[in-house]
């Protein structure tokens, strides 16, 4: 059966929820069978994906950040990592290996050679105990054991040496936990939730974003818009400085918040704003993990409703899928983040009472992301019976890339 590889990511996160680093996700579409999504780990996927990697490049997919690839030893015996840049890439050795004394020289071989050692969702059995032993880091399955049951097991690992990932963390009171446990790395995505649904006081850099944003929303006059970056000096630095970028090379110097808001335009700013607000108050935003899940989620709803559902609602998509996790930047519920804001009725329907067309798709998206793709194929097919999952997937992989460009051009 042929099958189409497509390439993933999912963050993993310190324990002040800065992304050290991306586990790379590879998924399988059978040609013939378009909804049967599938994430593999066998030796012809891996190949497939390393291959993926190498047309594509590293960067152009990952940035600069530590890189976990899953592998079982038969994969490094067939010397297929050989290309890949040692001092980015951890193998991340499958927990459904066979583990005998080749695949531990094969393993320790790698290791000599530079490359970093994980284990995946690791369950202790004596003949890993020599790769215990050689392990940069080892990973837990949060979901795999009872807390009591994972503090043992922290107990017993934290000897060998190696720093300690938990993986499947779905909500931030299982991140505080962990955390207080004393795990170095977490995998999953409760920083994409709430943690606190409850009436909150913004500080004055919120406020002024929030009015900004709304001054566009608005159809306000360039202006009142100026007169409110004025309360701003440093988001002026960064919008002339947005303006100058190799994003968009204009010839002209700008010599006003005006002229550089009329050059890039209302909805190019308006975006641009609601990733600062996303942004702000982060020591590094490239390293924010809430803020890449907002960039890539409204590229992809954007990419979505142009090929499936409207193109007029493009940017209306794009917004919805940023302003998704705005509330949770600020810690509010979605309903409260639209009591602060003015938008447009569209995307208030979809977000907050999830009708129309904007409803169904921020539902699939949700599905999508939480890597239910039997039901997120039902989704699809409903917003477009000649929709399909393998198109989704390249949207992601395009998003991803977007995102890296983004980060370079210093649009945030």
């Amino acid at each position: 059966m042929n099958k189409t590889i497509f390439i993933g990511r999912q963050p993993i996160i310190t324990a002040d929820k800065k992304i050290f680093g991306y586990e790379i996700l590879f998924r399988s579409v059978a040609e013939e069978n378009t909804s049967g999504v599938s994430v593999s780990d066998n030796l012809s996927a891996t190949a497939n994906m390393l291959e993926n990697i190498y047309d594509t490049g590293l960067k152009t997919i990952m940035g600069d950040k530590q890189v976990f690839i899953n592998v079982i030893p038969d994969i490094l015996k067939r010397s297929m990592t050989e290309l890949l840049p040692k001092d980015k890439i951890v193998l991340e050795i499958l927990e459904t290996s066979t583990i005998e004394d080749n695949a531990i020289s094969i393993v320790k071989e790698f290791k000599n050679k530079g490359f970093r050692i994980s284990l995946n969702n690791f369950a202790y059995d004596e003949a890993w105990e020599p790769l215990l032993e050689t392990a940069d880091y080892v990973k837990l399955d949060s979901k795999q054991y009872p807390k009591t049951e994972i503090k043992e097991m922290f107990m017993l690992l934290k000897g060998y040496g190696a720093k300690l990932i938990s993986s499947k963390v779905e909500t931030d009171e299982d991140f505080r936990f962990y955390k207080s446990l004393g795990f170095d790395l977490f995998q999953g995505y409760f920083f994409q939730k709430p943690s606190i649904i409850s009436p909150v006081t913004l500080d004055s850099d919120y406020v002024i974003l929030l009015n900004i944003f709304n001054s566009f929303q608005s159809n306000a006059d360039i202006e009142e818009i100026e007169s409110l970056f004025k309360l701003a000096p440093d988001l002026i630095y960064r919008l002339l400085t947005l303006i100058n970028s190799v994003a968009y090379e204009f010839m002209a110097k700008i010599s006003s918040v005006k002229q550089a808001i009329a050059l890039l335009g209302y909805d190019n700013v308006a975006r641009w704003i609601l990733t600062i607000v996303l942004a702000s108050k982060k020591s590094d935003f490239r390293s924010d993990p809430l803020l890449e899940s907002a960039l890539i989620k409204s590229r992809m709803m954007e990419d979505i409703c142009k090929k499936y559902i409207n193109k007029g609602l493009a940017d209306k998509a794009f917004l919805a899928g940023m302003l998704s996790l705005v509330n949770v930047a600020l810690g509010i519920s979605i309903k409260a983040l639209f009591d602060k804001i003015t938008i447009d009725p569209v995307i208030y329907e979809a977000l907050v009472e999830h009708k129309g067309k904007l409803g169904e798709l921020a539902g699939f998206m949700d599905v999508y992301n939480a890597a239910d793709y039997n039901s997120a194929d039902a989704l699809l097919k409903k917003i477009n019976p000649y929709a399909s999952i393998s198109d989704i997937l390249e949207m992601n992989t395009g998003a991803l890339m977007y995102l890296e460009k983004v980060k370079k051009t210093g649009l945030v």
